[in-house]
Protein backbone atom coordinates (compact mmCIF):
# COMPACT_ATOMS: atom_id res chain seq x y z
CA UNK A 1 0.00 0.00 0.00
CA UNK A 2 1.41 3.35 -0.64
CA UNK A 3 0.82 6.62 0.50
CA UNK A 4 -1.55 8.90 -1.67
CA UNK A 5 -1.69 12.30 -1.51
CA UNK A 6 -4.20 15.11 -2.28
CA UNK A 7 -3.07 18.64 -2.40
CA UNK A 8 -6.64 20.03 -2.20
CA UNK A 9 -7.34 17.56 1.26
CA UNK A 10 -6.18 19.41 4.81
CA UNK A 11 -2.38 18.71 5.20
CA UNK A 12 -2.18 17.47 1.46
CA UNK A 13 -3.39 13.59 2.15
CA UNK A 14 -6.12 12.20 0.88
CA UNK A 15 -7.47 10.39 4.04
CA UNK A 16 -9.67 7.48 3.42
CA UNK A 17 -11.57 5.26 6.34
CA UNK A 18 -11.68 5.77 9.85
CA UNK A 19 -8.71 7.97 11.22
CA UNK A 20 -10.47 9.37 14.66
CA UNK A 21 -8.99 7.28 17.93
CA UNK A 22 -10.60 8.68 20.71
CA UNK A 23 -9.90 7.31 24.61
CA UNK A 24 -11.42 4.42 23.95
CA UNK A 25 -9.75 4.00 20.92
CA UNK A 26 -6.15 4.66 22.36
CA UNK A 27 -7.03 1.69 25.70
CA UNK A 28 -7.97 -0.58 22.65
CA UNK A 29 -4.74 0.14 21.17
CA UNK A 30 -2.74 -0.48 24.10
CA UNK A 31 -4.96 -3.83 24.76
CA UNK A 32 -4.27 -5.12 21.30
CA UNK A 33 -0.71 -4.05 21.42
CA UNK A 34 -0.24 -7.09 24.11
CA UNK A 35 -0.69 -9.37 21.21
CA UNK A 36 2.65 -8.73 19.78
CA UNK A 37 6.19 -9.69 20.56
CA UNK A 38 7.41 -7.45 22.78
CA UNK A 39 11.20 -6.83 23.55
CA UNK A 40 12.33 -7.49 27.34
CA UNK A 41 16.13 -7.95 27.38
CA UNK A 42 18.95 -8.29 25.15
CA UNK A 43 20.14 -11.59 24.30
CA UNK A 44 23.63 -11.27 26.12
CA UNK A 45 22.33 -10.45 29.11
CA UNK A 46 21.14 -13.59 29.84
CA UNK A 47 23.69 -15.19 31.47
CA UNK A 48 24.16 -16.30 35.20
CA UNK A 49 20.70 -14.27 36.88
CA UNK A 50 17.21 -13.68 35.92
CA UNK A 51 16.57 -9.87 34.97
CA UNK A 52 13.57 -8.00 36.07
CA UNK A 53 11.58 -5.90 33.56
CA UNK A 54 8.38 -4.47 33.67
CA UNK A 55 5.96 -4.89 30.52
CA UNK A 56 2.46 -3.47 30.70
CA UNK A 57 2.62 -2.43 34.42
CA UNK A 58 3.22 -6.31 34.81
CA UNK A 59 6.48 -7.45 36.46
CA UNK A 60 8.03 -9.92 34.85
CA UNK A 61 11.36 -12.15 35.67
CA UNK A 62 13.36 -13.18 32.61
CA UNK A 63 15.68 -16.27 32.72
CA UNK A 64 17.70 -18.11 30.64
CA UNK A 65 17.60 -22.20 31.95
CA UNK A 66 19.65 -24.66 30.31
CA UNK A 67 20.78 -22.61 27.34
CA UNK A 68 16.55 -21.34 26.74
CA UNK A 69 14.78 -17.96 27.51
CA UNK A 70 12.09 -17.73 29.76
CA UNK A 71 9.93 -15.27 30.95
CA UNK A 72 7.96 -16.15 34.00
CA UNK A 73 5.66 -13.36 36.57
CA UNK A 74 7.96 -12.25 38.98
CA UNK A 75 6.33 -13.32 41.96
CA UNK A 76 7.20 -16.69 43.90
CA UNK A 77 3.78 -18.70 44.67
CA UNK A 78 4.96 -18.97 48.31
CA UNK A 79 5.22 -15.30 49.68
CA UNK A 80 4.98 -13.07 46.93
CA UNK A 81 8.33 -12.22 46.27
CA UNK A 82 10.53 -11.50 43.46
CA UNK A 83 11.84 -14.48 41.57
CA UNK A 84 14.16 -11.64 39.75
CA UNK A 85 15.95 -10.95 43.13
CA UNK A 86 16.76 -15.22 43.32
CA UNK A 87 19.36 -17.41 41.26
CA UNK A 88 19.90 -19.89 38.59
CA UNK A 89 20.31 -22.78 40.30
CA UNK A 90 20.83 -25.36 37.41
CA UNK A 91 17.83 -25.54 35.18
CA UNK A 92 15.89 -23.95 37.83
CA UNK A 93 14.89 -20.72 38.53
CA UNK A 94 15.43 -20.58 42.78
CA UNK A 95 13.40 -17.53 44.76
CA UNK A 96 15.86 -15.78 46.57
CA UNK A 97 13.15 -15.63 50.33
CA UNK A 98 12.90 -19.70 50.92
CA UNK A 99 14.55 -21.46 48.12
CA UNK A 100 11.54 -22.69 46.23
CA UNK A 101 13.05 -23.62 42.75
CA UNK A 102 11.07 -23.84 39.56
CA UNK A 103 11.25 -25.38 36.31
CA UNK A 104 11.74 -24.23 32.92
CA UNK A 105 7.30 -25.18 32.81
CA UNK A 106 7.00 -22.71 36.08
CA UNK A 107 6.50 -25.81 38.42
CA UNK A 108 7.26 -26.02 41.46
CA UNK A 109 9.85 -28.85 41.69
CA UNK A 110 12.15 -28.15 45.41
CA UNK A 111 10.71 -27.26 48.90
CA UNK A 112 14.03 -27.38 50.86
CA UNK A 113 12.20 -26.50 54.11
CA UNK A 114 10.15 -29.69 53.25
CA UNK A 115 11.38 -31.84 50.56
CA UNK A 116 8.85 -34.59 50.89
CA UNK A 117 6.39 -32.09 49.25
CA UNK A 118 8.45 -32.21 46.18
CA UNK A 119 6.21 -33.12 43.37
CA UNK A 120 3.63 -32.86 45.20
CA UNK A 121 2.46 -29.68 44.88
CA UNK A 122 0.51 -27.98 41.26
CA UNK A 123 1.68 -24.81 42.67
CA UNK A 124 3.13 -22.76 38.99
CA UNK A 125 4.09 -19.63 37.77
CA UNK A 126 2.08 -17.87 34.76
CA UNK A 127 4.73 -18.26 32.02
CA UNK A 128 4.84 -16.60 28.94
CA UNK A 129 6.20 -17.23 25.23
CA UNK A 130 9.65 -16.58 24.40
CA UNK A 131 11.94 -16.43 21.69
CA UNK A 132 15.17 -14.55 20.78
CA UNK A 133 15.84 -12.20 17.23
CA UNK A 134 17.77 -9.58 16.50
CA UNK A 135 19.89 -9.67 19.46
CA UNK A 136 16.66 -9.65 21.76
CA UNK A 137 14.58 -11.51 24.02
CA UNK A 138 11.25 -11.25 23.23
CA UNK A 139 7.92 -12.23 24.93
CA UNK A 140 4.20 -12.10 24.53
CA UNK A 141 1.99 -11.76 27.37
CA UNK A 142 -1.84 -12.00 25.67
CA UNK A 143 -2.04 -15.58 26.10
CA UNK A 144 -2.56 -15.95 21.82
CA UNK A 145 -0.46 -16.54 19.34
CA UNK A 146 1.78 -13.80 18.51
CA UNK A 147 0.45 -11.32 16.03
CA UNK A 148 3.20 -10.93 13.17
CA UNK A 149 7.30 -11.78 13.85
CA UNK A 150 9.65 -10.31 15.53
CA UNK A 151 12.02 -7.43 13.76
CA UNK A 152 15.60 -8.37 12.79
CA UNK A 153 18.79 -7.08 11.85
CA UNK A 154 20.70 -9.15 10.03
CA UNK A 155 24.21 -7.03 9.48
CA UNK A 156 24.50 -7.92 13.30
CA UNK A 157 25.17 -11.27 11.75
CA UNK A 158 27.68 -9.90 9.08
CA UNK A 159 31.29 -9.87 10.07
CA UNK A 160 31.93 -6.49 7.86
CA UNK A 161 30.10 -4.70 10.26
CA UNK A 162 30.80 -3.63 14.12
CA UNK A 163 28.21 -3.16 16.32
CA UNK A 164 27.16 -1.46 19.85
CA UNK A 165 24.49 -2.21 21.89
CA UNK A 166 23.15 0.44 24.56
CA UNK A 167 22.05 0.02 28.13
CA UNK A 168 18.19 -0.06 27.60
CA UNK A 169 16.62 3.23 28.92
CA UNK A 170 12.94 4.59 29.44
CA UNK A 171 11.10 7.82 28.50
CA UNK A 172 7.97 8.99 29.67
CA UNK A 173 5.76 8.81 25.78
CA UNK A 174 4.24 5.90 24.96
CA UNK A 175 5.90 3.48 22.33
CA UNK A 176 4.28 4.84 18.99
CA UNK A 177 5.30 8.31 20.26
CA UNK A 178 9.05 7.04 21.04
CA UNK A 179 8.75 4.84 17.70
CA UNK A 180 7.55 7.43 15.03
CA UNK A 181 10.30 9.58 16.38
CA UNK A 182 13.04 8.09 14.06
CA UNK A 183 11.39 8.30 11.08
CA UNK A 184 10.08 12.19 11.66
CA UNK A 185 11.87 13.50 8.95
CA UNK A 186 10.97 17.03 9.16
CA UNK A 187 12.52 17.56 12.86
CA UNK A 188 16.43 16.19 11.72
CA UNK A 189 17.21 20.30 10.75
CA UNK A 190 16.07 21.42 13.87
CA UNK A 191 16.85 19.10 16.45
CA UNK A 192 19.76 18.33 15.02
CA UNK A 193 21.14 20.92 13.76
CA UNK A 194 24.59 20.87 13.03
CA UNK A 195 24.70 16.78 12.75
CA UNK A 196 21.62 15.37 10.89
CA UNK A 197 20.28 18.71 9.48
CA UNK A 198 20.52 22.42 8.61
CA UNK A 199 17.98 24.43 9.87
CA UNK A 200 18.46 26.83 6.57
CA UNK A 201 18.05 24.10 4.56
CA UNK A 202 14.73 22.27 5.96
CA UNK A 203 12.77 20.90 3.13
CA UNK A 204 11.84 17.79 2.89
CA UNK A 205 11.50 16.16 -1.00
CA UNK A 206 8.63 13.74 -1.27
CA UNK A 207 9.74 10.76 -0.84
CA UNK A 208 8.33 6.32 -1.30
CA UNK A 209 6.43 4.66 1.89
CA UNK A 210 5.52 1.30 0.99
CA UNK A 211 3.14 -1.53 3.62
CA UNK A 212 5.14 -4.72 2.71
CA UNK A 213 3.94 -7.76 4.88
CA UNK A 214 4.67 -6.30 8.82
CA UNK A 215 6.66 -3.54 7.95
CA UNK A 216 6.57 -0.20 6.80
CA UNK A 217 9.49 0.24 4.08
CA UNK A 218 10.96 3.59 3.88
CA UNK A 219 13.32 5.41 1.19
CA UNK A 220 13.75 8.80 1.35
CA UNK A 221 16.43 11.63 0.96
CA UNK A 222 18.93 13.23 0.26
CA UNK A 223 19.01 14.76 3.93
CA UNK A 224 21.90 17.42 4.49
CA UNK A 225 24.03 15.70 7.05
CA UNK A 226 27.54 17.61 8.54
CA UNK A 227 30.78 15.72 7.83
CA UNK A 228 32.75 17.18 11.30
CA UNK A 229 31.40 14.08 12.95
CA UNK A 230 32.20 9.81 13.33
CA UNK A 231 29.05 9.24 11.71
CA UNK A 232 29.93 10.69 8.78
CA UNK A 233 33.97 10.68 8.60
CA UNK A 234 34.39 8.21 6.13
CA UNK A 235 32.80 10.86 3.48
CA UNK A 236 35.13 11.76 0.90
CA UNK A 237 34.34 14.93 -0.73
CA UNK A 238 35.21 18.21 0.43
CA UNK A 239 32.96 20.46 2.02
CA UNK A 240 31.04 20.99 5.77
CA UNK A 241 27.67 18.78 4.78
CA UNK A 242 27.09 15.52 2.74
CA UNK A 243 23.51 14.64 1.21
CA UNK A 244 22.48 11.43 3.01
CA UNK A 245 20.43 8.55 1.98
CA UNK A 246 18.37 7.00 4.60
CA UNK A 247 16.30 3.35 4.14
CA UNK A 248 13.94 2.12 6.93
CA UNK A 249 12.31 -0.89 8.01
CA UNK A 250 9.50 -0.27 10.71
CA UNK A 251 8.70 -3.57 12.22
CA UNK A 252 5.07 -3.08 13.27
CA UNK A 253 4.09 -1.80 15.77
CA UNK A 254 7.60 -1.39 18.25
CA UNK A 255 10.33 -1.53 15.86
CA UNK A 256 12.72 -0.16 13.20
CA UNK A 257 15.62 -0.82 11.30
CA UNK A 258 17.50 2.27 9.92
CA UNK A 259 20.15 2.24 7.41
CA UNK A 260 21.50 5.17 6.24
CA UNK A 261 24.66 6.12 3.53
CA UNK A 262 27.77 7.59 5.23
CA UNK A 263 29.86 7.72 1.81
CA UNK A 264 30.04 5.45 -1.46
CA UNK A 265 30.03 1.38 0.23
CA UNK A 266 29.99 2.93 4.12
CA UNK A 267 26.88 2.04 5.97
CA UNK A 268 25.39 3.58 9.14
CA UNK A 269 22.99 1.20 10.99
CA UNK A 270 20.66 2.16 13.96
CA UNK A 271 18.39 -0.62 15.37
CA UNK A 272 15.96 -0.12 17.85
CA UNK A 273 13.00 -2.17 19.89
CA UNK A 274 10.71 -0.31 22.03
CA UNK A 275 8.44 -1.75 24.52
CA UNK A 276 5.35 -0.27 26.95
CA UNK A 277 6.28 0.20 30.58
CA UNK A 278 2.91 1.35 30.55
CA UNK A 279 0.50 3.45 28.82
CA UNK A 280 3.16 6.45 29.12
CA UNK A 281 6.78 5.21 29.63
CA UNK A 282 8.64 3.09 27.43
CA UNK A 283 11.79 1.14 27.53
CA UNK A 284 13.99 1.27 24.58
CA UNK A 285 16.69 -1.16 23.08
CA UNK A 286 19.32 0.24 20.73
CA UNK A 287 22.08 -1.30 18.66
CA UNK A 288 24.43 0.82 16.51
CA UNK A 289 26.37 -0.43 13.85
CA UNK A 290 28.78 0.34 11.04
CA UNK A 291 30.82 -1.32 8.41
CA UNK A 292 33.56 1.61 8.33
CA UNK A 293 35.63 3.30 11.28
CA UNK A 294 35.70 0.10 13.14
CA UNK A 295 37.98 1.38 15.79
CA UNK A 296 35.77 4.66 17.19
CA UNK A 297 33.50 2.87 19.44
CA UNK A 298 34.07 5.38 21.40
CA UNK A 299 33.27 8.07 19.39
CA UNK A 300 29.76 6.61 18.26
CA UNK A 301 29.15 5.58 21.75
CA UNK A 302 29.33 9.56 22.58
CA UNK A 303 27.47 10.83 19.40
CA UNK A 304 24.26 8.59 20.09
CA UNK A 305 24.05 9.82 23.39
CA UNK A 306 24.14 13.50 22.02
CA UNK A 307 21.27 12.78 19.37
CA UNK A 308 19.43 10.98 22.49
CA UNK A 309 19.63 13.82 24.69
CA UNK A 310 18.82 16.52 22.10
CA UNK A 311 15.50 13.75 21.04
CA UNK A 312 14.12 13.24 25.11
CA UNK A 313 13.06 16.51 26.15
CA UNK A 314 11.25 17.25 22.88
CA UNK A 315 9.65 13.76 22.68
CA UNK A 316 8.71 13.85 26.44
CA UNK A 317 7.04 17.04 26.12
CA UNK A 318 4.30 16.36 23.25
CA UNK A 319 1.12 16.68 24.69
CA UNK A 320 -0.80 14.07 24.38
CA UNK A 321 1.92 11.89 26.18
CA UNK A 322 -0.14 8.79 23.84
CA UNK A 323 0.25 9.54 20.11
CA UNK A 324 -3.29 10.95 18.47
CA UNK A 325 -3.48 8.60 15.90
CA UNK A 326 -6.56 10.73 14.79
CA UNK A 327 -5.44 12.53 12.28
CA UNK A 328 -7.35 15.75 12.86
CA UNK A 329 -5.91 16.03 16.24
CA UNK A 330 -2.77 17.47 14.84
CA UNK A 331 -1.61 19.27 11.62
CA UNK A 332 0.54 17.08 9.01
CA UNK A 333 2.66 18.41 6.11
CA UNK A 334 2.22 17.11 2.64
CA UNK A 335 4.67 14.71 2.18
CA UNK A 336 6.93 15.79 4.65
CA UNK A 337 5.04 13.41 7.05
CA UNK A 338 3.91 10.59 4.78
CA UNK A 339 6.05 8.28 6.91
CA UNK A 340 4.54 9.02 10.47
CA UNK A 341 0.46 9.10 8.49
CA UNK A 342 1.11 5.47 7.54
CA UNK A 343 1.96 4.64 10.72
CA UNK A 344 -0.71 5.98 12.43
CA UNK A 345 -3.57 4.80 9.96
CA UNK A 346 -2.01 1.20 10.27
CA UNK A 347 -1.81 1.82 14.54
CA UNK A 348 -6.12 2.68 14.08
CA UNK A 349 -6.24 -0.91 12.11
CA UNK A 350 -4.25 -2.70 14.98
CA UNK A 351 -6.60 -0.67 17.74
CA UNK A 352 -9.55 -1.78 15.46
CA UNK A 353 -8.40 -5.18 15.14
CA UNK A 354 -7.84 -5.13 12.16
CA UNK A 355 -4.54 -6.71 12.08
CA UNK A 356 -3.56 -8.23 8.61
CA UNK A 357 0.03 -8.35 6.65
CA UNK A 358 0.20 -6.48 3.77
CA UNK A 359 1.31 -8.12 0.21
CA UNK A 360 4.81 -8.77 -0.46
CA UNK A 361 4.69 -9.29 -3.97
Amino acid sequence: MTMTQDPAAPGGFEVQGNTQLDMAGEERLYQQLKRFWQPVAFSDDLTDSPHQVTLFDTRLAVARLDGRAYTFSDICRHRGSALSLGRIDGCMLRCAYHGWAYDAEGTVVDIPARPELNGKLTARLPSYPTIEAGGLVWTCVSGETPLFPPSECPELDDPAYRFLRFDPYEWDCSVARRLENYFDFSHFAHVHHGILGDRDEAEIADYDVERRGSELRITAGPFIEYTDNVKNSAVNHDGLTYEAWKRYRVFMPNAMKLNSSAGETEDFVLYVAVAPVNRRRTRCFTFVGRNYALDRDQEFHDMQYVILGQDQPIVESQRPEELPVDLTAEMHVKGADAGTVEYRRWLISIADGKIEPAPTD
